[in-house]
């Protein structure tokens, strides 16, 4: 044994008893200093280098919990076949993970053998399908085009890892979500392995729909990943149509109405009325920012089903729910 391997494996282990004092036993690095005979500074710098190099990890629960009595009264109060909310904390981004895996888990405990799956895109959407490791066996659709260079979020992508994971055929959109010439999109769903897709739309039985919110953020930037691949004159008048939600690539106010029901004929997407049309459409969405796009999109007549986090829900809850003829419910 080289004398370099064991004066290493006398330092790992004395980072490990310093930090299992420390993080494990809650001592102040002053008393561990002291009962070990070194010096604060290298308790500091033992406990640093432990993090550095993987000898000691910090995890941080940032929740994901299903809060059983909150996910009621929300399929109550709302009218939803079924819902689901957990508890989620940290970051924006740690949130919306925690929500895309709980969505796993209720697809993958919900969907059943044989069933036709179509997905959108969308960041939570995303993490929902690299959570999961098991589908059951389905079909599985691109409900919307392609969209931006991202490979880990495109559409395409996702539907593949599905595919994959459920061990049946994908049906891919291969074209952009986006066409600014409705005569080049027109002639695009002309054509046959397009059309294919198109078809197969009537097919679905479960959809999952990332909830797009057109609400501006603290800073005054709008969160929105679908806005920046419009034209700045139609992502001018979009923002000025009184827009607040987005599904598929198509807009809608708050009364649920279509922003500008010409929108629909340059985008690449199911169309509403196919929507509503499937058993069960499944939204997800994260952060309590998203609270009036959701409704829209209930007025809409649009989602059967939600997995929100628990600020998100409460938020619902607390809101008048008026439907689309103006009534308070």
């Amino acid at each position: 044994m080289s004398t370099s391997k064991g004066t290493e494996r006398v330092r790992a282990r004395q980072m490990l008893e310093i930090a299992r004092r420390y993080y494990l036993d809650g001592e102040s690095m002053v008393s561990i200093s002291s009962q070990l005979g070194v010096s604060r500074f290298k308790v500091a710098r033992l406990l640093n280098e432990a993090r550095e190099t993987g000898l000691v990890t910090i995890t941080l629960n940032t929740g994901g919990a299903e809060d059983a009595e909150l996910s009621a009264r929300l399929a109550e109060h709302f009218g939803l076949r079924g819902a689901l909310v957990v508890e989620a904390f940290g970051t924006v981004e740690e949130v919306r993970h925690t929500v895309g895996a709980a969505a796993g888990r209720y697809l993958v405990g919900t969907l059943t053998p044989g069933e036709t799956l179509g997905l959108t895109w969308g960041r939570t959407l995303t993490h929902m399908i690299e959570s999961l490791d098991y589908l059951p066996d389905c079909q599985v659709l691109q409900l919307t085009g392609t969209v931006g260079s991202n490979l880990r979020e495109s559409p395409i992508e996702l539907v593949r890892r599905a595919s994959l994971i459920g061990g049946r055929n994908a049906r891919a959109l291969m074209a952009p979500l986006y066409i600014d010439n409705p005569q080049a999109a027109q002639a695009l769903r002309e054509q046959p392995d397009i059309k294919e897709v198109l078809d197969l739309f009537a097919t679905v039985t479960t959809a999952v729909v990332a909830v797009g919110s057109l609400q501006p953020n603290p800073d005054g930037v709008t969160n929105s990943q679908f806005l920046p691949l419009l034209p700045p004159a139609v992502r001018e008048r979009m923002l000025n149509s009184g827009a607040v939600a987005e599904v598929c690539g198509l807009l809608f106010r708050p009364d649920g109405t279509p922003a500008d029901p010409h929108l629909a004929d340059h985008v690449m997407a199911i169309r509403p009325e196919q929507l509503r049309k499937i058993p069960r459409v499944i939204g997800l969405a994260s952060d309590a920012s998203k609270a009036e796009a959701i409704l829209a999109l209930w007025r809409a007549d649009l989602i059967s089903e939600l997995v929100v986090d628990a600020d998100l829900a409460e938020t619902l809850l607390a809101a008048p729910t008026i439907t689309r003829d103006g009534t308070i419910g």
